[in-house]
């Protein structure tokens, strides 16, 4: 592969810390995805028991809406944000580990707390 003039060892097209971002972006997405699952399964299964211990499905339900909205209104914001026109001048891999990292955070948090009682 011919090496682009100016730019020793980095071929054409090719920015310097790619692998990097992409690599960041693969953990801090992974981690996130692993809590939020976390998360959803502890909160279904306890929406179900409280569906077998004789609440109504409007209780449980008015007990989801405001996490329901938070998430939602979050999610929004994350897309919001890799849609900016400031932000889309980042190549993709920079975006998605930059939405990463401030995505990551609260979910985390959370999971942890669950663990740790």
């Amino acid at each position: 592969m011919p090496v682009a003039p100016g730019r020793p060892g980095h071929g054409p097209g090719r920015a310097p810390g790619r692998v990097f971002a992409i690599a960041a972006a693969a953990i801090l997405w992974a981690v996130t995805a692993g809590a939020l699952a976390l998360l959803a399964i502890v909160f279904a299964m306890a929406s179900i028991w409280g569906l077998a211990a004789g609440n109504s499905g409007a209780e449980v339900l008015k007990i989801w809406l405001r996490p329901g909205f938070w998430t939602v209104l979050a999610l929004a914001g994350v897309v919001t944000l890799l849609h900016a026109p400031g932000f889309r001048r980042f190549p993709l891999p920079h975006r998605l580990a930059v939405l990463g990292a401030l995505a990551c955070p609260l979910p985390c948090f959370y999971a942890f707390r669950l663990y740790t009682g």
